[in-house]
């Protein structure tokens, strides 16, 4: 005897989709919110280092001339 689904639930291709999308979603919101964490980290980055005295120090990558 073969497995019916249950009357009125969605099949299993319309579950596949919409787990897929859910995914999708779930990923396009944790890019979001790391690109504005990092975006507004590298703005602190910038403004202490333009405010960071030089006193013999090279800023940038370290790395001699």
């Amino acid at each position: 005897m073969a497995m019916m689904p249950a009357a009125g639930g969605p099949s299993p291709g319309q579950t596949c989709v919409l787990i897929l999308i859910f995914t999708v979603l779930l990923q396009a919101l944790c890019v979001a919110v790391t690109y504005l964490y990092f975006t507004n980290e590298l703005k602190q980055f910038a403004e202490s280092d333009c405010q960071r005295p030089m006193s013999g120090q090279q800023s940038g990558s370290g790395l001699p001339p």
